[in-house]
């Protein structure tokens, strides 16, 4: 019996029963990114974007079936269990992680300044000032008060698209080269002795999508469809390009991780979600920091008024987090992301 008395799956409830089986195939899809590359099915990766509002309407199929079916109810609600650790990725307010009260060894902060736009950003990071910084978007002429002041170590690349900062001595750097002269996307390398040991840092930018709030309001926005379906095709193109490049980026990037002989931290804006191909990827290898230890909300990413965790930090097994944050403060359209390890033994 339902709530309302006896249940009949009359024609509009099968066809409610139809779709909803449907919307649970296509949630589910978001786990083969773990399998196929954008090169081979881009489309999946859209999943990576779209999922947080195929979860709503996941939930809003269990709402229905609570009211008319509790049998269906409970079978749905089964077979949505494993739809909640990706949304958890995305967005994990609710953290179980333990508290750890011993001292760190190393503190991290990963943060795209948006080219140092915003008057404040400095302060920003004078005041959060991690033992290494990584810093994307930062541009050489903006940081001469952080280079000649607050940090002993410093090292760009690409006219300081992509910064390190460090209080350890940078021992070896160098760029991580793409054979793509349209790239924009960049990454690079720095080898810093912290005295007993050296740690590899990986400084990641992906490509950019280009994907502007304008584009975005003229799909939500316009009353006319034909203009709607042109802007949203544009998008699309734009997506499906911007993943091929993350990619063919990524390729280049993993050796650097995984046939590094020292523990590894990587600071990005991977410019995806945590549903990705990129994020699986780098998965492979390496820890996500804040997942480990984080507590709270950990959305990195505010531009479009959508909230989404696109900036990160990994670190590789030789290295144990004990605490992560997101620092919420918006003098970027990002929030920097930081993180205190210890070694381990």
């Amino acid at each position: 019996m339902s709530v309302f008395g006896k249940f009949k799956l009359n024609y509009f409830n099968r066809l409610v029963l139809i779709i909803n089986i449907v919307i649970l195939l296509v949630a589910y899809c978001v786990y083969l990114n773990k399998i196929f590359t954008p090169t081979e099915i881009p489309y999946l990766n859209f999943l990576s974007i779209g999922f947080p509002v195929i979860f709503v309407i996941v939930l809003l199929f269990l709402m229905y079936w609570l009211f008319f079916s509790w049998r269906h109810f409970l079978t749905f609600f089964i077979l949505s269990l494993g739809l909640v650790y990706p949304i958890y990725l995305s967005y994990p307010l609710i953290q179980f992680n333990k508290t750890d009260n011993s001292t760190s060894d190393l503190s991290v902060l990963s943060y795209n300044v948006h080219g140092f736009k915003e008057e404040g950003t400095k302060e920003l990071l004078i005041e959060n000032k991690a033992d290494i910084m990584l810093l994307q978007e930062a541009y050489e002429g903006q940081q001469k008060r952080l280079k000649n002041k607050e940090f002993n170590h410093y090292y760009s690349e690409f006219y300081g698209l992509l910064t390190f900062y460090s209080k350890y001595p940078i021992i070896e750097t160098n760029e991580i080269k793409v054979n793509d002269p349209d790239l924009n996307g960049k990454a690079a390398y720095a080898d810093i002795d912290i005295g007993n040991d050296t740690i590899r840092l990986i400084n990641i930018y992906l490509e950019p999508m280009y994907i502007d709030k304008a584009l975005v309001k003229d799909i939500i926005q316009s009353d006319n469809t034909q203009e709607a379906e042109v802007s949203s095709r544009k998008v699309e193109l734009k997506l499906i390009k911007g993943m091929q490049k993350h990619e063919e980026q990524l390729k280049a990037i993993i050796p650097f991780i995984s046939k590094s002989r020292h523990p590894v931290i990587v600071g990005t804006d991977l410019n995806s979600t945590p549903l990705s191909y990129e994020y699986e990827k780098i998965k492979e290898y390496l820890y996500d920091s804040y997942i480990e230890v984080g507590k709270g909300n950990a959305t990195t990413f505010h531009g479009f008024k959508f909230p989404i965790r696109i900036d990160y930090l990994f670190h590789s097994k030789h290295l144990k987090p004990i605490e992560a944050k997101v620092i919420r403060k918006k003098f970027s359209d990002h929030y920097p992301v930081t993180v205190k390890y210890k070694f381990t033994d």
